[in-house]
């Protein structure tokens, strides 16, 4: 029985024969030459005169869907050059599985879910071009195709921007993290993003790029003091935590800001979705400033989350002129109705979401940052995907405690085998998936992929509360105690300007 990460939706064994597959030659395909040759590359065989693996294409075929068919000639069929590759890549299974010694069989396979995705969090730790190409081979293997990019953070702006040109200049260096004494930087010129761009479309994957408004935005408000309501001085973050300065949105001069990035984002991502974060935006400045309540007091609104609801509608209004599904982080506030429901969510819990398009993304099974004590590689797989109007999944990588490729594999696999199972199928559960994680194993050994081991991803109960208690000292590096005091210093400020 072949073991395929993920499950194919039908599999027939046409007869007994098996074929032995001593060389390899695709015919002509829709596909570009880099999957390609990433295919001959894994397969390390020698290329044969003629074709032994031949497209057809056929139009009544959904896209993303494809028929396999293995013989003396291997058949694939499909209607897209997506098709065609995750044909490819259960090839790899199959032929990595059986030794190059291939049953005869038929293969159907579709994708319940249109949007299967990775996050990749950059603003925390910045990861270079090659290693986000790595990330983008390991989501093909995985047949998952979007990549997330979490561009600006309080920690760090990651992204040129023409028009603002300190955002990297002086917005992409933070002097240390958390108390260490080392500098960190980086960011990704217009040129590095049309690379990773046209790599991610090679492998017929889209890249949705988050532009995190308004809160998470002190590297910004570093730059350009006036973005936020009392302007001063402040350096970008160095310590991990929600920052109470958020971009003032009652200035006309900030949502100037907000669109001008916006349009060079438009620019240099061509797909059709984006993200606009809307997550962790105290309102403590805004209830204090008097261009945000007389915004407020104009829109005829009573509060400052009514405030958010009003900013987070206009920018997605100015996405959706350009084309794009705007997505936000979904949090519990009660009045979310002022929402317009055509704003997409990043779901991270099972909230009621008056059936607004929305990703899975959550905090209990894909939030892959946590360690396994949090979520073990069981609660990845048994997760059931919310309900509603659900396009699909994404695993979620922050990297606040994420420095590096080896840390990032460690804490993707394997349970990114568990996201892209119920992405393609739409359902997984560790009974199944259980039974193929030896497999799985030496897949990812064979694609130089480190992970978890087993006694590390399903830790028994000794040891997940081990990890957790070493993960929580996380709560010494968040600055709880200088908000307390930076929100009184600004009280001070506010009432003295009254």
């Amino acid at each position: 029985m072949l073991k395929l990460i993920p499950q194919p939706q039908k599999i027939e064994l046409l007869s007994e024969k098996t074929y032995s597959v001593k060389q390899i030659s695709p015919g002509n395909s829709l596909l570009g030459t880099e999957a390609i040759e990433d295919f001959i590359s894994f397969c390390k065989l020698n290329q044969s005169a003629n074709n032994n693996i031949v497209f057809y294409e056929d139009s009544s075929l959904e896209d993303e869907e494809y028929i396999l068919e293995t013989g003396e000639i291997i058949a694939i069929t499909s209607n897209s050059a997506s098709g065609q590759l995750y044909a490819l890549q259960t090839l790899k299974q199959i032929i990595f599985q059986c030794e190059y010694n291939i049953p005869h069989i038929r293969i159907t396979d579709k994708p319940a879910h249109k949007f299967r995705g990775f996050m990749l969090d950059v603003g925390r730790y910045f990861f270079k071009i090659e290693d986000v190409k790595k990330i983008i081979n390991r989501m093909v293997l995985h047949k998952l195709n979007v990549l997330h990019l979490h561009l600006t953070e309080d920690q760090g702006w990651r992204i040129e921007i023409n028009k603002c040109p300190l955002l990297t200049q002086k917005g992409s260096i933070r002097k240390k993290t958390n108390f260490n004494h080392k500098p960190h930087g980086g960011f990704y010129t217009k040129e590095d993003i049309k690379e990773i761009v046209d790599y991610a479309h090679a492998f017929c994957i889209k890249v949705m790029p988050e532009f995190d408004i308004p809160g998470h935005s002190r590297a910004a408000i570093s730059c350009y003091n006036d973005l936020t309501c009392f302007p001063r001085n402040l350096p970008v973050a160095d310590h991990w935590g929600v920052k109470h300065d958020v971009l003032c949105i009652g200035k006309e001069s900030t949502m100037e800001f907000v669109y001008n990035v916006l349009d060079e984002f438009f620019e240099m991502f061509p797909d059709e979705y984006i993200h606009i974060g809307g997550d962790e935006v105290p309102k403590h400045r805004w209830d204090l400033c008097p261009a945000c309540t007389a915004k407020r007091k104009a829109l005829g609104l009573k509060t400052s989350d009514e405030l958010q609801f009003w900013f987070m509608n206009q920018i997605k209004d100015y996405c959706k002129q350009h084309g794009k599904q705007a997505f936000m982080w979904s949090w519990e506030l009660e009045n979310d109705t002022a929402l317009d429901t055509d704003l997409g969510f990043t779901k991270c819990g099972d909230m009621d979401t008056k059936e607004r398009p929305f990703i899975d993304t959550s905090t209990k099974a894909y939030y892959i940052d946590l360690p396994y004590g949090y979520i073990s590689l069981k609660d990845s797989a048994d997760h059931k995907i919310f309900s509603g109007n659900a396009l699909g999944v994404e695993g979620t990588l922050w990297t606040e405690y994420v420095p590096d490729m080896k840390k990032a594999d460690m804490m993707s696999f394997p349970r990114t085998g568990c996201i892209s199972e119920t992405g393609w199928n739409g359902i997984c559960s560790w009974d199944s998936f259980s039974e193929k994680l030896d497999f799985y194993y030496s897949f990812l050994d064979k694609n130089n992929i480190r992970y978890a081991r087993p006694n590390k991803a399903n830790p028994n109960p000794i040891r997940a509360k081990l990890s957790v208690l070493l993960f929580e000292r996380r709560q010494l590096a968040w600055e709880g105690l200088h908000n307390i005091f930076d929100d009184k210093k600004i009280e001070k400020i506010a009432k003295n300007n009254k």
